[in-house]
């Protein structure tokens, strides 16, 4: 894609530079994917295994499902096969446990 036009027939409104919406760099509210923290390392883990996850979200609701990626803003979670996945945005997630280790059953 030539960096000059934004689509073929609009003009490019930022000349010398990427659109903000393709820039990628972090910003003030996006930090940077650290892929040295255990907890990256742990959810990747998740995600090659194909573990599946219970994902409890803040205001309480529960998603159980198979994790297909992670970027520094989202998870991607698969509720059923052959289903798109949900993006779940990290600050939504109050915790993140696979479905057969249970928090009631963990003593």
């Amino acid at each position: 894609m030539d960096r000059l036009v934004w689509e073929p027939w609009i003009p490019c409104p930022f000349p010398n530079q990427l659109p903000p919406l393709l820039d990628n760099t972090p910003g003030p509210a996006m930090a940077p994917f650290d892929l040295t923290l255990p907890s990256t390392r742990l959810v990747q883990r998740w995600i090659r295994r194909q573990q599946p996850l219970v994902v409890v979200l803040h205001q309480g609701r529960r998603l159980e499902g198979r994790l297909l990626w992670q970027d520094p803003t989202a998870l991607a979670l698969q509720l059923r096969d052959g289903q798109d996945p949900v993006l779940v945005q990290r600050q939504s997630i109050a915790l993140i446990h696979p479905a057969v280790a249970s928090s009631e059953t963990a003593t």
